[in-house]
């Protein structure tokens, strides 16, 4: 996970982007407490299909924020991870 030039308490995390393109790439600034943000950047297609599941772009928005408050405290590495895995088992492609 590579630091945001931008701050040092921003961390860029890449979310279930299987396209490699740079096109139609969706980020998105979540603000956990005053000392760390998260940049969380997916496909434009990974995005719709969050705000389809959850109703629309605001419900994914809190959702997304909501699941990384959850593990805002533990290292980078982590909560990319966890955010990896509550999208996949959103999407219905995990099993319980």
């Amino acid at each position: 996970m590579a630091k945001d030039v931008t701050s040092d308490f921003s961390q860029r995390m890449t979310v279930l982007s299987p396209e490699k393109t740079s096109m139609d790439q969706v980020v998105k600034k979540i603000d956990c407490n005053q000392q760390r943000c998260f940049l969380v950047q997916m496909s434009q297609k990974t995005y719709d299909h969050l705000c389809l599941r959850l109703g629309n772009s605001h419900k994914a928005d809190c959702w997304l924020s909501s699941r990384i408050e959850e593990v805002d405290t533990l290292p980078d590495r982590t909560v990319e991870t966890y955010l990896r895995i509550m999208m996949r088992y959103l999407s219905g492609s995990a099993g319980p």
